[in-house]
């Protein structure tokens, strides 16, 4: 599956260097291969699937890599888990927050970000994690949240600050159930769909699995499943049989 293509794919770049490199009359050598990317994303998390056991320390945390450290994935092949790295423009704060850049613990202002976590997670999703079932701001849910949890100030009002960072662990740590596209995927939907189509004329389309195909650790709702689309497909095909029956007769 995808690790064997990974391992193709660094390969295949390797070969491709060592062949400028015999050009220019140097000896090839063993292919390496550096893990770059953002923090806490699963770099390390990729070396150690590749390697099939633990090499690598992880952690749901940023900077929990501190050093460069070479792995030896076969002979021709060594890997490189790196520290993570953060383009030094194009990201606001908000933004720095919610891709797992900063650690949750060092804000001094958490409840400011909670907002955005609000907006793009689903309300069935949040009244499910944290058992708040209406809000009428982002304040008035940490507040709700605090008071439930026992997140309490002196005099009894709710920490929202305290309950804010407990939101945005769980965001970081993919407690809350979110995902979304790539950019690109409606188009390359589409270009596969014209280059199929003749061959997908001639031979049964397979059904896709979706998201109920994949081992998730949320329970999704069916709109996110998709089986209101297919539920829907069915339901236009019986549809179709009745009135067809109903001409027949």
């Amino acid at each position: 599956g995808g690790v064997a293509e990974l391992k193709r794919e660094i390969l295949r770049a390797g070969a491709h260097v060592n062949a400028r490199l015999k050009r220019r009359g140097i000896n090839p050598r063993p292919v390496r291969a550096a893990v770059l990317g953002y923090p806490n994303v699963g770099k390390s998390s990729i070396i150690n699937t590749l390697k099939k056991k633990k090499v690598c320390k992880v952690a749901p945390i940023p900077g929990e890599t501190k050093v460069w450290q070479y792995i030896t994935l076969m002979k021709s092949i060594y890997l490189i888990d790196c520290p993570g790295t953060v383009q030094p423009s194009g990201n606001s704060e908000e933004d720095a927050v919610l891709k797992g850049v900063v650690r949750i613990e060092q804000l001094r202002h958490a409840a400011d970000f909670v907002e955005e976590v609000l907006r793009r997670v689903k309300p069935e999703y949040v009244r499910r994690t944290y058992d708040v079932q209406a809000w009428d701001s982002p304040t008035d849910f940490l507040e709700q949240y605090g008071r439930r949890i026992g997140k309490l100030l002196k005099g009894g009002e709710p920490d929202i600050n305290a309950a804010a960072k407990l939101v945005l662990h769980d965001w970081q740590r993919g407690r809350l159930p979110y995902f979304t596209l790539p950019p690109d995927f409606a188009h390359r939907a589409d270009a596969a769909a014209e280059e199929g189509a003749a061959a997908a004329s001639a031979l049964p389309t397979p059904k896709q699995p979706g998201v109920r195909g994949i081992v998730t650790a949320h329970k999704f709702l069916p709109e996110d499943e998709g089986e209101e689309e297919e539920g829907g497909d069915e339901g236009d095909e019986a549809e179709g049989e009745e009135e067809s029956g109903e001409e027949s007769a």
